[in-house]
């Protein structure tokens, strides 16, 4: 994802949740985080997960909560060892 020119993609630190497969990452404009506008807000800005195995990132999607992406993700995993 890239941001709007002129601004630049934050990690939410404090949103950030550690499972047993890795961490689970959200981000947004930096621009966002200062004004608190709709109008800076990001679209489509899904969380990432990073698996702790191998360091891959995975991408998970924004029609559902989060916790529906962390399930698929876990029985993925789980089906690949």
């Amino acid at each position: 994802m890239k941001p709007p020119e002129g601004d630049e993609i934050v990690l939410l630190e404090a949103e950030t949740l550690e499972r047993s497969f890795g961490w689970v990452f959200f981000y947004t404009s930096r621009r966002y985080e200062e004004t608190r506008s709709i109008s800076d807000m990001l679209v489509g800005n899904a969380p990432l997960i990073v698996d702790r195995r191998d360091g891959t990132v995975h991408y998970t999607g924004t029609g559902r909560p989060v916790e529906f992406y962390l399930e698929q993700y876990e029985a993925r995993r789980g089906s690949s060892r």
